[in-house]
């Protein structure tokens, strides 16, 4: 695996044929909404002070108290699989409240050497060897990322888009249920902004494990990411509503830092009538995970 990598550029999204682009925050991997997009406000939802929700919440503010001066190197197998339905249309305006042409579906896979530095300045690079594509082994250096519809983008540093002090001072939580992980007990926890202010960041779901906080999945509101008029475009023209689903799974650790396992996206419409249209789904898995530094105690 190489040691040495280039800083990525910007994130890309394509709805509708078109390309778009989304410069992505230095920690995750899209921007927030424009500024000027109401904020969503879950039916139900109120800010949460009970006395199971505080010290749960300070807990991961420390671990991201950690993540955020951390130094780490690590190389990991990073396993693409997205498939998609490229020509999805309505079959005519006669029929677009019922029917639609699908097409054939379409499939790609890629293998890569992944890895990310995050060095004692706190910049952050990551970078790619292209191993395998759709099957055929191949050695590529400094490759780009080869998803046609979602790119990502340092989701290792994704906790502190929700979870970090100055987030958690712009936003309510409430707990939504508790449920079973296996033994362990998990709080599952939504974020969303004040009353009145603005984000300039994503807001999402967390699942934290209820005895030490530790954060094993985040699920952010799609509404929350920039340009999702380019979703709500594709909508528009299915004659649809969408529903995109961006999920973070962190069950690897090393030193008190919790790294990805998988990353997906499923971008899914549906009618009023509750018929649903999953149109692609993006999958990543990350495993073989080698680490040359993991370094928490580090003062920038």
């Amino acid at each position: 695996m190489r040691r040495a990598g280039k800083r990525p550029g910007r994130c890309l999204f394509r709805a509708t044929g078109v390309l778009i682009s989304a410069a992505f925050l230095p920690f995750f991997f899209l921007t927030a909404a424009d500024a000027r997009r109401q904020q969503v406000q879950p039916a139900g939802a109120s800010p949460a002070s009970g006395s199971d929700l505080k010290p749960v919440l300070e807990r991961a503010a420390e671990y991201c108290d950690r993540l955020s001066r951390s130094v780490l190197d690590f190389v990991c197998r990073e396993r693409v699989e997205e498939w998609f339905y490229p020509e999805a249309s309505p079959v005519s305006s006669w029929y677009r409240r019922s029917t639609l042409f699908v097409g054939r579906r379409e499939t790609h896979t890629g293998t890569y050497d992944y890895q990310l530095i995050r060095d004692r300045t706190g910049s952050i690079r990551e970078n790619r060897t292209l191993l395998e594509e759709d099957r055929k082994d191949l050695r590529v250096a400094d490759a780009p990322l080869k998803t046609r519809l979602f790119w990502h983008a340092y989701v290792v540093m994704g906790p502190l888009g929700l979870l970090s002090r100055e987030r958690q001072a712009d936003h309510d939580y409430r707990v939504v249920r508790e449920e079973k992980a296996g033994s362990e007990q998990v709080l599952v926890v939504e974020a969303v902004p004040k009353p009145g202010v603005r984000s300039d960041h994503l807001v999402g779901t967390i699942w934290l494990r209820l005895n030490d906080a530790g954060i094993l999945k985040i699920e952010w509101n799609p509404s929350s990411i920039d340009n999702y008029a380019g979703v709500e475009e594709t909508a528009k023209r299915l004659g649809m509503t969408p529903r995109i689903v961006l999920t973070s799974e962190y069950t690897i650790e090393k030193k008190g830092i919790r790294f990805p396992s998988r990353y997906t996206v499923k971008e899914i419409y549906t009618r009023r009538n509750g018929r649903r249209f999953q149109r692609s789904q993006t999958d990543v898995l990350y495993d073989q995970y080698k680490f040359f530094t993991v370094e928490t105690d580090v003062k920038f």
